[in-house]
């Protein structure tokens, strides 16, 4: 006898309702803007009929079954798995679990899958499928995969996605290399049971057009803990999962144990001990050495504090994929399930799960606590919006760019993007841009105009969602300078002001990299090393200084600010007899750092009047917004 409890289990397959408030109608993922060549459809291959589950709840855990797949003819194959469900269109609403922390305010109309959603929230991780495959123009192939390149093996994706990793972060530019799939997902979870791959492709709406294998999905968003502890992530992807908490590798666990991409190791502890093998579909003796969850690195996390989190989720070679991650709180390792096989870990989530969202859960064959805390950005403590980032940094000025000359990255002008020889706003001249990138030598450095979709981090100063980007990565020494002249020379008085979010540089020329902004006398700029040509004045991020640096015509240099995540908003305020005074605020918060007097570098008198935006072999991207001059 089976008894079915608090829904119909078969929903999943079937799309009947389960939840008449979470649930909608599922509808085809649109089709693609880009027209990459076709490729030939892979051989197909079948699925399984599910059968019914069973659902047994304690008041302790959420007992959990896998429907049985239908016993394979070649062992050694994967097993596969019926479609996905659907997630519907209902969004959650501000009830939370232990810990609280989640929303009212989440509200969904559109449509998802367990890939993530069409409709994209602020708490979101925003979810890009790049296929390794295909060159940039999606037209060509990239030499990579099983179709474009006879003999490229499992290793050589792994050493693919390896080189996607720069300094412990997603390398803009190396993405750029590959196919980018226009329509982006908005996942509060990563929980994928057994499927075939190809159900990747459907819900990014290019199943026509990218074969299942040798794609990523990258996730990239912010969240903070309900409860201040140490935690630490805990996982497993068939074929890849990598984790990087504010630029630092915490987690990577992937199918090939002995493949990483990063130097990040797992820790000694539960190394091969909590098996999942039945929650994959094991059917073979590799499945059964593999699958095991992989812990990670124990993280101190402050209630209500942002954190920025990247994920890269992929698939080497089709057929069946799964990935699940999961986030355990010091302190709860004995608390066991019923198997007593491994401690009830709850899923990392970044919203209360919707209805079919916990079905899920509830038909896959794992264990997870009843509770589940949810970690959004945006709770309370934390800075999700730029007016509440404003609102707490003492005193903010949000509209510096209210008055006077001011340009900022979402005017009209950069509809079709940042380029040279552009002028947007008024009281500035054009742009000039220089870049010594050489993409046939894996030398990267350029700019593009950033998005908050896809650049959730850049949420403390973008406008419109936008701000401008700069990075320089790769082999060699990248540099990339955005020069620009001021209308007219500042005069004493005049305030000119900027934010910037620069991340530590790590070069791995050999050289030191740095991040910053100069003003200069006069507007040399043939090549991006005049950056400091005619230098009055540097504020810069500089390898090696946990604070900004201040280079001018005095000393020290230190300017005693740590670089903070959230960037910060510079106020330079010229006054006379070669004068100036510096205000330094925080964009996520924090006490601003204030200067006055320091003298001017360079020849007695000579006016200001360009600046230059500058990324010296940073291996990483830097991002500048709301350039002013007041009165």
């Amino acid at each position: 006898m089976v008894i079915f409890k608090g829904g119909n289990p078969l929903s999943m397959f079937t799309g009947e309702k389960v939840d008449s408030g979470d649930v909608g109608a599922e509808s085809p993922a649109p089709p693609s803007n880009e027209e990459p060549t076709p490729e030939q459809d892979s051989a197909p291959m079948s699925e399984t009929t599910p059968t019914p589950t069973e659902t047994t709840e304690t008041t302790d855990i959420l007992s959990i079954s896998t429907p049985t797949p239908t016993p394979s003819f070649a062992p050694s194959a994967p097993t596969k798995t019926a479609t996905l469900p659907s997630l519907g269109s209902g969004g959650s609403g501000g009830k939370t679990g232990s810990g609280g922390g989640g929303s009212g305010k989440r509200t969904r109309s559109g449509k998802g899958s367990l890939f993530g959603f069409d409709e994209t929230l602020e708490d979101d991780l925003i979810g890009t499928m790049v296929d390794l495959k295909l060159d940039s123009s999606g037209k060509k192939p990239s030499g990579l995969g099983p179709d474009g390149s006879p003999g490229v093996t499992d290793s050589d994706f792994y050493r693919a996605c390896r080189e996607l990793i720069a300094g412990n972060r997603v390398n803009e530019s190396a993405l750029r290399r590959y196919f980018t799939v226009p329509k982006k997902l908005g996942a509060t979870q990563i929980f994928i049971p057994v499927c075939d791959a190809a159900e990747a492709t459907k819900v990014f709406g290019v199943a026509d057009k990218v074969k299942p294998n040798f794609w990523v999905i990258r996730y990239k968003g912010r969240f903070s803990a309900p409860v201040s502890g140490q935690y630490r992530f805990v996982g497993k992807a068939d074929d890849l999962l990598w984790v990087a908490v504010d630029g630092r590798t915490v987690l990577e666990a992937h199918w090939r144990t002995d493949d990483f991409l990063t130097n990040w190791r797992p820790p000694k502890d539960h190394f091969k001990e909590h098996s999942i093998y039945e929650f994959m579909n094991g059917n073979t003796e590799d499945d059964r050495s593999k699958a095991f969850l992989t812990y990670g690195d124990w993280m101190n996390l402050e209630a209500g504090k942002p954190k920025e989190i990247e994920i890269l989720l992929g698939e080497y070679g089709g057929g069946r994929f799964f990935g699940v991650l999961l986030i355990q709180q010091q302190g709860t390792e004995d608390k066991k399930g019923k198997s007593k096989d491994r401690p009830l870990i709850p899923l990392f989530v970044t919203a209360e799960p919707n209805g079919q969202q916990r079905q899920a859960m509830r038909n896959s064959k794992l264990e997870f606590p009843r509770e589940t805390p949810v970690f959004a950005a945006s709770q309370k403590g934390g800075s999700a919006t730029v007016e509440e980032a404003a609102s707490r940094a003492p005193n903010a000025n949000p509209s510096s760019t209210s008055s006077g000359k001011s340009d900022s990255a979402d005017g009209a002008t950069y509809q079709d993007g940042w380029k040279e020889g552009i002028s947007g706003g008024t009281g500035f001249g054009n742009w000039i841009m220089k870049s010594n990138g050489d993409p046939d030598k894996k030398s990267y450095a350029g700019f593009y105009l950033a998005t908050q979709q896809e650049r959730p981090g850049i949420s403390t100063l973008a406008t419109g969602g936008k701000a401008w980007g700069i990075f320089a990565d790769g082999g060699g020494f990248q540099e990339t300078c955005a020069f620009r002249p001021f209308s007219a020379p500042l005069s004493a008085g005049q305030t000119f002001s900027v934010e910037i979010i620069t991340p530590t540089p790590k070069s791995n020329s050999g050289s030191t990299g740095s991040i910053g902004l100069t003003l200069r006398n006069g507007n040399t700029s043939e090549k991006p090393g005049d950056y400091n040509q005619g230098v009055r004045f540097e504020f810069t991020a500089l390898e090696g200084k946990p604070n900004y640096q201040i280079y001018d015509g005095d000393n020290p240099s230190d300017s005693g600010l740590p670089i903070p995540m959230g960037g910060v908003r510079l106020e330079f305020t010229l006054q006379p007899n070669d004068l100036y005074d510096l205000k330094i605020t925080p964009l996520d918060g924090g006490n601003p750092v204030e200067l006055k007097g320091r003298k001017l570098a360079g020849p007695a008198g000579s006016p200001i009047e360009s600046l230059g935006i500058f990324n010296r072999d940073s291996e990483a991207n830097a991002f500048f917004n709301k350039l002013s001059i007041r009165p």
